[in-house]
C-alpha cells in the first residue's frame, strides 16, 4: 500500500492481538540482516519530574548575558 511518498504494511489482526498493538501504538522499525523488523516500542516517554531530577549543578547551563534593550523594545 503506498501513502504519499512511502510504503505502508498493513498488520494482520491476529499479529496484533499477540503483540498487543493498537491504532496508535508507537513502533520501531529497522533492518536486520537484510530483514525488515518491526516492534512495538516499550519504553515510555519520560515524565517532566523523572527528567527535572537529572538536573545537577554540573549540567546546568547559565543564565544567558543580555545587555539592555536594543532598538525600540523599550
Amino acid at each position: 500500500m503506498k501513502w504519499r511518498h512511502s510504503l505502508a504494511v498493513r498488520l494482520p489482526a491476529a499479529f496484533a492481538k499477540t503483540l498487543n498493538v493498537t491504532d496508535g501504538t508507537s513502533v520501531k522499525i529497522s533492518i536486520d540482516d537484510g530483514r525488515i523488523v518491526i516492534e512495538p516500542v516499550t519504553e515510555e516517554s519520560p515524565s517532566l519530574a523523572s527528567l527535572v531530577k537529572r538536573i545537577t549543578p554540573k549540567n546546568r547551563h547559565r543564565e544567558p548575558e543580555i545587555e539592555g534593550p536594543v532598538g525600540r523594545e523599550a
